[in-house]
């Protein structure tokens, strides 16, 4: 393929849009990425770092007309096909799928998300008067001292009405800042969007391998799997239920 073709473009892309391409299933994870392997606790400084606005990295995409006949959604589990295939690029998540992934579940929220974490409830709420993120499985321990009306889910708060404090008993300026630095990360934090056009399969294999090699280091499986890929006619993975 020339190297002429070859495009990089970058933009910054909102939480609260970014959730929304990521629900409508415009992004898929190619199958010579590693699995998804956050732990809750990770998810949860993931989003205490967009609470303080602190950066969290780029994503990077490559957006194609090439057919990956096997691929992942997010969560880890396999997907034959690639939704609608009427459309003519698709995007697959080429660096960030951890973090993308992580945003999406807790967002969303519920269990049946991660392929190895199947019974975690990702529900993810946040204390705004001890201003922490938790997840679902901890909900009864923060009521002990906290107001049911205190304990947001995070998938709430976008559409929380603006005097949403106002008419609550007791709530401090503390925890009205709290709430107006929550509401900011959905209508102004952006996270850095990088899309690759006019690669190959194995040029796009080869930039996954070295971005990867900077970071976590990939093991000689993964490199294998990178190296070796082949966009095959039929379902070559593990199946796995989808739910």
């Amino acid at each position: 393929m020339d190297y002429r073709s070859r495009k990089i473009s970058i933009r910054s892309e909102r939480i609260k849009n970014l959730m929304r391409k990521l629900d409508e299933g415009r992004f898929l994870i190619p199958t010579f990425q590693r699995p998804y392997v956050w732990d809750p606790e990770n998810i949860i400084d993931l989003w205490h770092s967009i609470y303080e606005c602190y950066p969290i990295g780029s994503v990077l995409y490559w957006k194609t007309r090439t057919y990956l006949h096997v691929h992942r959604r997010l969560g880890g589990f396999y997907l034959p096909g690639n939704g609608d295939e009427g459309d003519a690029c698709r995007s697959y998540i080429l660096d960030g799928q951890q973090r993308i992934t992580s945003l999406y579940v807790s967002f969303q929220g519920g269990a049946g998300k991660i392929r190895e974490k199947h019974d975690f409830d990702f529900t993810l709420y946040f204390d705004l008067k001890n201003e922490v993120f938790f997840f679902e499985n901890e909900y009864y321990r923060h009521r002990w001292d906290v107001d049911a009306a205190l304990l947001l889910r995070l998938k709430d708060v976008p559409d929380l009405p603006p005097d949403y404090c106002r008419h609550l008993p007791g709530v401090s300026p503390d925890i009205e800042k709290n709430l107006d630095q929550l509401r900011y990360i959905f209508t102004d934090y952006s996270v850095p969007v990088i899309c690759l056009e006019g690669y190959d399969i194995s040029s796009v294999c080869a930039v996954f391998e070295r971005i990867n090699q900077n970071g976590v280091k990939l093991d000689n499986l993964d490199i294998l799997i990178a190296r070796s890929f082949e966009n095959c006619d039929t379902v070559v993975e593990e199946d796995f239920p989808i739910k």
